[in-house]
């Protein structure tokens, strides 16, 4: 099966039985859908099921072919509790040997899910408990022996199911803006880490390869000079926040990269690690916006993002929070306010769904495991799309 496992793994947390699934032929757009999928695996397994996968490019050459999606169940709102995973993990997670992994039930234990190798297991892990996010994946890594190993982790408002909690992909927060956070500590998940070893094949790899070339170029030759993410929101176009850039960076397979990491700690322009932790990458533009509308400056900003990503909140609700609070928004405001977990309505900001034309093209972007950030700004068209399927599908 061309860029498919062709497998869907399903994991008991209340057992830790695992059992697989053969993914269907897909032979229409909507059936290569992994958000269709998704759904069709939560209403086949109970319904309360928390699933991850990838779409059919995903791990392609198709420019900006890196997105996967987690989905959980609606709670109430006319569209589908989804998450984009980006960076390189949805490239990962579908190079751990699976399309799909549906996770169901509670574990009696906390712990991390950790797939690999066409592998899926819980691993018991206390000590990750009084974690923030980051321990978690710097923890997770270490006992693996692996750096490269994407760990999609909770915190501590991840623990406590709070709506205002937020998943945070490798240290970065961005992608969660539905409180997919809290579905992780309601199955006594602090984490789920994968890693990827496995091969993709392609109906013509030289066929596909040239045409992803070809039109990658006429991409490039479109967007013109990258900013990284100024090039994609006027939101960070302020001295204050140029001053604190290191370096832009993208995606798996993207070749204009919309992440922007700011240095804090030290000199923006050293390109070596002086310290441990120097910044944070920015691609939370909803967060950033708040922040600004605030008159936080971007470097309270900047640490404000480093605090919610460390605590696995969610920053635009917990910015509301605390002005709503009547209180002057500050570093220090904020940090007094995560350091208890509260079971807040979320703020739902809109992020990488609000780039595209409507919701309905969002879904079809992400569904193919294409990033809806990068295709909204080349402009999404089915038909160029289309025209990878000969060689990728056959």
């Amino acid at each position: 099966m061309n860029l498919r496992n062709g497998k869907v793994c399903v994991f008991d947390l209340a057992s830790g039985e695992s059992s697989e699934e053969d993914l269907e032929e897909a032979e229409s757009w909507d059936e290569m859908s992994s958000v269709n999928y998704a759904t069709e695996l939560m209403a086949k397994h109970g319904g309360s099921a928390l699933v991850l996968g990838t779409g059919i490019f995903t791990g392609s050459f198709v420019p900006a072919a890196c997105a996967g999606v987690m989905a959980a169940p609606s709670t109430g709102i006319d569209r589908p509790r989804l998450m984009p995973i980006l960076g390189f993990a949805g490239f990962e997670l579908k190079l751990s040997g699976f399309d799909f992994i549906v996770l169901k039930g509670k574990s009696s234990r906390l712990g991390y899910m950790w797939i690999r190798d066409g592998i899926a297991e819980f691993v018991e892990s206390e000590d990750l408990r009084p974690m923030d996010s980051w321990a978690r994946t710097d923890k997770i890594r270490s006992s693996q022996g692996d750096a490269k190993i994407q760990v999609l982790a909770g915190g501590p408002w991840c623990d406590a199911a709070s709506q205002a909690s937020q998943v945070v992909i490798d240290h970065w927060g961005g992608e969660d803006k539905v409180g997919l956070g809290a579905e992780l500590g309601k199955r006594g998940l602090l984490a789920i880490a994968f890693r990827g070893m496995g091969e993709l094949g392609l109906e013509e790899p030289e066929g596909h390869f040239e045409e992803s070339i070809l039109t990658m170029r006429e991409h490039i030759e479109k967007l013109g000079k990258n900013e990284g993410l100024l090039s994609y929101s006027s939101v960070v176009d302020r001295e204050d926040f140029k001053g604190l850039v290191h370096r832009h960076v993208s995606c798996y397979g993207c070749p204009f990269p919309c992440r922007t990491y700011v240095k804090t700690e030290e000199d923006p322009k050293e390109m070596r690690l002086v310290v441990k932790e120097p910044g944070y990458l920015h691609y939370d533009i909803p967060a950033l916006q708040k922040a600004f509308e605030l008159g936080i400056n971007a470097r309270d900003s900047t640490n404000v993002m480093v605090m919610c990503a460390r605590a696995g909140a969610e920053p635009v609700s917990i910015l509301s929070a605390v002005a709503g609070g009547g209180v002057k928004v500050s570093v220090d405001a904020v940090h007094s306010y995560l350091a208890k977990p509260l079971d807040t309505i979320s703020a739902r900001a809109m992020n990488f769904e609000a780039s595209m034309s409507t919701f309905d093209e969002y879904l079809e972007c992400l569904g193919l495991g294409l990033c809806p950030r990068y295709w909204s700004k080349v402009g999404f068209d089915m038909a160029e799309i289309g025209r990878f399927v000969d060689s990728t599908l056959g």
